[in-house]
């Protein structure tokens, strides 16, 4: 990992490609590891476990997120 100064935006390698982590994707962990905690799939002995999975959870999310909006060259509509 190469250090750039970036101000509110952090890089990180993840698999092969350099992406932006923001405070989207904290925030979207901390959603996922709080929906585990809300349907009590965590304890005191998986509490590790499950923060690493949200946050490998919300990256991966993010990723896939990146990759199809790159695809996508139409505006979204909803």
């Amino acid at each position: 990992m190469t250090y750039r100064d970036m101000s509110e935006v952090t890089r990180i390698q993840y698999l092969r490609s350099e992406i932006v982590v923001s405070n989207t994707i904290y925030e979207a962990a901390t959603k996922i590891l709080a929906a585990f905690v809300a349907s009590n799939q965590v304890d005191g002995k998986n509490e590790a476990q499950m923060m690493e999975k949200s946050v490998r959870m919300a990256l991966d999310l993010a990723v896939v997120t990146d990759k199809i909006m790159s695809v996508s060259d139409a505006p979204v509509q909803l």
